[in-house]
């Protein structure tokens, strides 16, 4: 479950989750309309975990500042058991939240 501490409205809060989890869990290129919105593959990074951590974090970071512009601050470092741990701004209200990459190759947000 997403942590926010303090009070922002839940149906932005909600919103910005959704699209988090859109944007992960699209592959840059796959939208004709919108070709740079996704990460890159992050199949082969799995294999390479935790080695790839600074990529991954690099590429969730840059993703998140183009396509989430409710959310300022952004800070992505690497968590426990091969997680990944964001931390933003939600109109001045502090969000962390975990990121996980399946087997699949997905990214859980949680």
């Amino acid at each position: 479950m997403p942590r926010l501490l303090g009070s922002t409205g839940g149906g932005e809060l909600d919103a910005v989750l959704q699209n988090l989890r859109l944007l992960f869990n699209t592959r840059a290129g796959d939208s004709a309309a919108a070709p740079d919105f996704g990460v890159p593959d992050l199949a082969d990074l799995l294999h390479q975990f935790p080695a790839a951590s600074a990529a991954l974090q690099q590429s969730l970071r840059a993703a998140i500042a183009r396509h989430e512009p409710r959310l300022r601050g952004i800070h992505v470092q690497a968590g426990p058991d091969h997680t990944l741990e964001i931390h933003a701004q939600l109109h001045g209200t502090p969000l962390r939240l975990r990121a996980s990459l399946t087997p699949s190759g997905r990214i859980d947000l949680r």
